[in-house]
Order: C-alpha cells, then structure tokens, then sequence
C-alpha cells in the first residue's frame, strides 16, 4: 500500500496553494498585473495563462508540468507558488529553464528567436536563508562582473516571510497577501474575489480532485511501487521539515497559529509548540 498524504480540503484552498494560484492566474489581465508587479517591467499582451502545462520533449525525457505558464512578445514566462522549500528547486529552475527552450525550439523556431526566457519560484519561506525578500540571478562573467553573458535567461526567487523588507509597496502586498492571505491593495481583493469564484464553480472542485490524484501518485501501481514508495517517504520527510520551517517564519510575522495549522497542514497542537519554543527564545 503507497502512503497517501491528505490533500487539503478544496474549500479551504488560498491563492498560496499551487493549484488555486494557478486557476487564478488563468485571468490574463490579474496574470499580467501580477508578473508587472513582480518583475517590474511593463508586459504586453499575454497569451492566454496555461496552468499545469506539461512539457515531454521526448517519449523517455524527464517531463515537467508548469504551475503557470505564458508569454507576450519578448518574454516567456513560467511562475511556480511554492509552499513547500525543497532542496532541488535551484536546479529544478535550471531544467525548467532548458524545457522551455527546447518546446520552444522543437516547434521550428530558431535560437533567433529565442524569448528572454523568466522562471519565478514564489517562496513562503526563505530557500537560500539570507533575509532577502527577493534573489535574482542572470548569468555573469566571474572574471569581471560587469560582463553579462546576455542568454536572455533569468531565474527570480521571492521570500514572502520578508515581505516588510521589499521596496515596492505593491509588491510587498502581494507578498504579504500569500503569506497571510490578508488581502489590503486593489490587486489582491480582486485575486481574492476570483478566488472565492472559483471555489463556487463545481468544475473546478472537480479538477482540484484530479488534480490530487495526479499529484498524489494514487495511479502508481506494479513493480515500481516499492521505489515510488520510499521516494515518497523520504519527500514526505523532507517537506514536514520544511513546513516547520514554514511555520516558524509565519509565526515570526505574527500569523495566527489556526492560519497557519490550515495553510500548512499540520496539527495545531505542533503550531502552538512552535510559537511557544519561539517565545521561550525571545
């Protein structure tokens, strides 16, 4: 029997949750406001936001699925809510960053026309433990800095537990509003609204269950079973303690324990442990 870990229930899903945050980001106007908001820079016309889109450069070939996936003119874009701080999300931007390019590239296009291609991971906690809010990296010459190698590539990594410590009002909101789901600015009542739509449409609780079955591996079956299990095991591991880790960050922004129980998905008895280590500290 493969251990199945509990989804969270579809009514209490926020837009900090990968599958909600991509059905919100299906709109292409609060999508472009989004990524204008994060990157900075003024987008064009989006194509029309694709979550989960799943790229299978080959039969064998590693496959990727996108939280949300899009592109104007000049850019390509892919953005991925992150809940949980895995150790591999350095190098997953990598090979998302190559799939990318190769779908795009396998569909006739040249290297010519390449897009500047842009892989956003959103952090509720903080991957690389430097007190940032946000790390951006472009490829550079070690021999001299000022050199850029100009690949057109850009990887970006948001730490929402640092949302005080951003510059831009509007993106620190942002920030703010995955971390608490406290919706203040315009952008996010109007991400939280669609949210609460989407919670209405049976369509969509439907999907949330497929949803959930993929991502479960409820389909696993034969002689992989007994690989995928410890594999399973050993993530499930890993994300408790990043979920931990979550919950200490929250708490030290002064979120409410029961939030945090519910987003996160650990008991509130352990929640309650934590602030109570943490005020032990102070």
């Amino acid at each position: 029997m493969e251990k199945l870990i509990r989804p969270k229930p579809f009514e209490e899903l926020t837009c900090s949750d990968n599958f909600m945050f991509a059905k919100v980001m299906e709109d292409p106007g609060l999508c472009k406001s989004v990524l204008e908001i994060l990157l900075g820079i003024k987008i064009g016309k989006l194509s029309y936001p694709e979550p989960e889109k799943t790229i299978q450069t080959a039969p064998d070939a590693k496959g990727i699925r996108l939280d949300v996936h899009t592109q104007d003119g000049k850019h390509e874009f892919d953005i991925e809510m992150q809940t949980t701080l895995y150790k591999d999300l350095r190098k997953r931007s990598r090979y998302y960053q190559s799939l990318m390019d190769v779908d795009f590239l396998l569909k006739g296009n040249t290297y010519s026309k390449l897009k500047e291609n842009i892989v956003i991971f959103i952090c509720l906690g903080d991957l690389f433990k430097q007190g940032l809010p946000v790390y951006t990296f472009e490829n550079v010459c070690r021999e001299n800095n000022s050199v850029k190698l100009e690949d057109r590539t850009l990887k970006v990594f948001y730490n929402c537990s640092s949302w005080k410590n951003v510059a831009s009002k509007e993106q620190a909101e942002f920030l703010k509003f995955l971390l608490t789901d406290k919706a203040e600015s315009s952008l996010c009542k109007k991400l939280k609204e669609r949210e609460k739509k989407i919670k209405m449409t049976a369509r969509a609780q439907k999907e949330y269950m497929d949803y959930c079955m993929i991502t479960q591996g409820y389909y696993n079956s034969g002689k992989e079973d007994g690989y995928k299990q410890g594999v399973e095991d050993g993530e499930a591991r890993g994300e408790e303690r990043a979920k931990l880790e979550a919950a200490r960050n929250m708490l030290s922004q002064g979120v409410d324990t029961d939030k945090i129980a519910a987003w996160l998905a650990l008991p509130l008895e352990k929640v309650r442990e934590i602030a109570e280590s943490l005020k032990q500290q102070e």
